[in-house]
């Protein structure tokens, strides 16, 4: 699956794809489609727990690609899990980011079954953006899994992996919640959500993309932080409260004590 990141006139697109025989063959593509050159391009790939690194591109100029292969062990069980990669690269204007992409590795010679499908929406990123993966299985049996989130250089999801289930021919929702931590405004770039499961005897993977849009208007506020705004508030007030309270027991108290000398 790939999506392009656009930044500043350059716009760079990943692209992964895997074969499997005895071994797992992992192929990445960058391709830059923009009209300026991006430098310092490393690609990386996490799969079943190992980390490996391609050989890094100095520079990569405008409408120019390269290709990396990583030959590596195939799937542990059969079935279907997760090649993620990332490809870090320095943009005209000197900004260090990057851009996932993700293929799925699958173990040859299965048969094809119904397998719970994935869809990924997410709002304009200010400060924050909203979304959610959506989960649809076709199935008479509930699923149980992990929700995985893969974001572009800058923008953070806490936490990336979660525990997801739909029930039988049912749907569900996980909602994300995307902060920016760098990221340019007006940039798109693409993000990535897998659900990860086990059933028939063997995993399954479900995939889907978005853009992520960096929106240029003000920022949002986290939900969390106007929670706390509120409160901070409520106690400035009940502080008040209480201080005015406070004096009018102490007048009580002195008109009290007036009255009683005055007996």
């Amino acid at each position: 699956m790939a999506l392009a990141a656009t930044a500043r006139g350059a716009t760079l697109q990943a692209t992964a794809t895997a074969s499997v025989t005895d071994h797992a063959v992992l192929r990445l593509e960058a391709a830059n489609d923009g009209d300026a050159p991006v430098a310092d391009v490393i690609p990386q790939v996490v799969y079943q727990g190992r980390e490996e690194y391609g050989a890094a591109l100095a520079s990569l100029p405008a409408g120019a690609r390269h290709v990396w292969t990583f030959d590596l062990p195939p799937p542990a069980e059969p079935g279907a899990v997760a090649a993620m990669f990332r490809v870090t690269y320095t943009e005209p204007n000197g900004h260090r980011t990057s851009i996932p992409a993700v293929a799925s590795v699958e173990t040859p010679g299965l048969l094809a079954v119904p397998e719970v499908r994935a869809t990924l929406t997410v709002s304009p990123v200010t400060r924050f953006g909203h979304g959610a993966v959506v989960l649809e299985n076709p199935t008479p049996a509930p699923v149980y899994g992990r929700v995985i989130v893969a974001l572009p250089g800058g923008l953070t999801i806490e936490p990336e992996s979660q525990p997801a289930s739909v029930a039988a021919q049912g749907r569900s929702e996980v909602p994300i919640v995307v902060q920016n931590e760098g990221a340019a405004p007006g940039s798109s770039a693409p993000m990535f959500a897998l659900f990860d499961y086990v059933a028939d005897g063997r995993r399954h993977l479900s995939l889907a993309s978005a853009a992520a849009t960096l929106d240029t208007g003000h920022a949002a506020a986290s939900p969390l932080l106007v929670g706390a705004a509120a409160l901070g508030l409520a106690l400035a007030l009940l502080g008040v409260a209480w201080r005015r309270a406070g004096r009018r027991v102490a007048e009580a108290r002195n008109g009290a004590s007036r009255g009683a000398r005055d007996a």
